[in-house]
């Protein structure tokens, strides 16, 4: 997710350990009463869900548990069925968790039916044909869990697309992805091609009426920035089709969001190459390597503003990379003097997220303690280790801690007094 300005696919079971069978298949399934169970992991989240009669069927997989029952945050939904090919299970729903009534057995699928609402704040299905759900309001949109080091493989088939308006999305997510990644567009759009990467990914941008020029201007180096991307940090995990999708999220709304392969740009930062890049490096850190908590967000946006104001400096020229960070720092010194606080606080998942951790602090306290590392092993070095991190936990939850570790197994450079400097106190070293 960026702000410049203020502010399917079932796995094959043998392969998988959690779907190991255990004890007689005949009596697994055995329906119990339902009960709160949020160690039960999700594997697979299918979707087939109707736009215009707000109307979804999910089959979700989840794995074998050491306890009987199965949890999900579902926000507003309405649930209407909760089932297996064996026949219906009983469910409980209490505020916005479902609980339903699953022996521990064994790995199972659930069918689930339910409407949803659409909502004219950014809060899963909007009014407008978009969908947001970072950071905890997956639940709005389908079962889910919000926590980030969840990784859940996705598959996701619309319907009810009115005429003449097109629809953008994944059709399969066929990597381990945060539950806030998938997303989906309907609109009037157009698809500019921009070509493909060494890699062969194929780079597009989608945007609405009037806005053929700022995404042309937004979009020139796309597809250079993301192939440098592949070739200095590794494999992109999500496809070989990827592009920024204008997002009309309202007036006076700026930045992007992370719904990988087809992020989000809001129509007003279309014009805007820093924000584009921005999203496209989230496939990287914070898509492709997943927060272990939201403690540790800044691994996601101060590990990407970094690599934003890399990529541009090294795909646009010198010039271009100076003016990003000229911006970082007019945007460092405006939210310390109105909104400073720790980039990386202690604890896991024990703050909230949205009104107490993110603002602009974890997007430049971030990048300029990597601007730091920079300073003293060099750009090319502090590259590698970044590209060993990913290359180390690609597909998985990861922290800040664990990249301080990486950067010295790397370059022998100790980054743990910088890393307090910057990110762990107030103000600016």
């Amino acid at each position: 997710m960026h702000f410049p300005r203020p502010l399917g696919l079932l796995l094959l079971c043998l392969a998988l350990p959690a779907c190991q069978h255990v004890g007689d298949a005949s009596t697994d399934l055995t329906p119990s009463a339902p009960k709160e169970n949020w160690k039960r992991d999700i594997l697979t989240t299918d979707l087939e869900v109707d736009v215009t009669k707000n109307t979804a069927v999910v089959r979700i997989s989840v794995a074998k548990s050491t306890r009987s029952g199965a949890s999900f945050e579902i926000g507003d939904l309405a649930i209407e069925s909760v089932s297996t090919d064996t026949g219906p299970l009983p469910f409980k729903v209490v505020g916005g968790r479902l609980d339903v009534g699953l022996a521990a057995k064994r790995a199972v699928e659930l069918t689930i039916h339910y409407r949803f609402k659409k909502h004219a704040a950014l809060e899963g299905a909007n009014l407008d044909g978009l969908t947001f759900t970072w950071p905890t309001f997956c639940g709005n949109l389908f079962p889910c869990k919000s926590a980030p080091a969840d990784g859940v493989r996705f598959g996701l088939e619309l319907t009810g697309v009115p005429v003449g308006k097109t629809a953008v999305y994944p059709h399969t997510i066929d990597a381990d992805a945060p539950s806030y990644m998938l997303a989906w567009a309907v609109g009037d759009f157009t698809k500019m091609d921009l070509g493909k990467t060494s890699a062969g990914t194929h780079v597009s941008v989608w945007y609405g009426p009037g806005e053929a020029s700022a995404a042309k201007q937004g979009t020139r180096d796309l597809t250079h920035i993301f192939d440098w991307y592949e070739k200095t940090y590794g494999h992109y995990q999500f496809g070989d089709e990827v592009g920024s999708v204008s997002a009309k999220w309202g007036s006076g709304a700026f930045g992007g969001m992370e719904h990988h392969p087809f992020w989000h740009v809001s129509s007003g930062s279309m014009d805007d190459p820093e924000t584009h890049a921005h999203e496209a490096a989230h496939g990287w850190f914070g898509d492709g390597v997943r927060l272990r908590c939201w403690e540790d967000l800044t691994l996601s946006e101060g590990t990407v503003s970094y690599l934003t104001a890399r990529a541009i400096g090294a795909v646009s020229g010198k010039s271009a990379g100076d003016a990003v960070w000229s911006s970082y720092e007019q945007r460092l010194d405006a939210v310390i003097a109105s909104g400073d606080r720790r980039a990386w606080p202690e604890g896991c998942n024990q703050v909230d997220v949205l009104h107490d951790l993110w603002n602009d602090v974890v997007y430049m306290k971030g990048a300029f303690f990597y601007k730091a590392v920079e300073d003293q092993v060099g750009a090319d070095a502090l590259d590698r280790a970044i590209a060993r991190f990913y290359r180390d936990n690609a597909g998985a939850p990861a922290g800040m801690a664990d990249m301080l570790d990486t950067i010295e197994s790397e370059t022998g450079f100790d980054a743990q007094p910088l890393a307090k400097s910057w990110l762990q106190s107030m103000g600016r070293p």
